[in-house]
């Protein structure tokens, strides 16, 4: 299923509330870098691929506490299954930093 322009402007507008009535821009801005962080260059791996929603990748101590940013989104993504984690984890850190004022 592919995500269509509308359907990505919808899934902005609900990260917005989020962000707006949770005051999570933190965490949320926290959960996209800590997924894109582990890109690997040499063998062209990883990325903003949202593995980090898995158990494996949240046990590591420098993710703690990121399982509460996804527990914030999983109702975005029931409202808007065609969108894929990655996108979303990613549309919700630049949902965040624009809500918030950010550059």
């Amino acid at each position: 299923m592919v995500a269509s322009a509308a359907s990505f402007q919808k899934c902005f507008a609900d990260c917005r509330d989020l962000v707006k009535r949770k005051n999570c821009a933190a965490i949320l801005v926290r959960l996209a870098w800590h997924d894109s962080g582990n890109y690997d260059k040499n063998y062209g791996t990883g990325g903003a691929n949202a593995s980090i929603r898995f158990d494996k990748e949240l046990a590591h101590g420098g993710n703690a506490g990121l399982r509460n940013a996804i527990s914030l989104l999983e109702p975005i993504k029931e409202r808007h299954p065609e969108v894929s984690y990655a996108d979303l984890f990613q549309m919700a850190s630049a949902c965040s930093i624009e809500t918030t004022g950010g550059p």
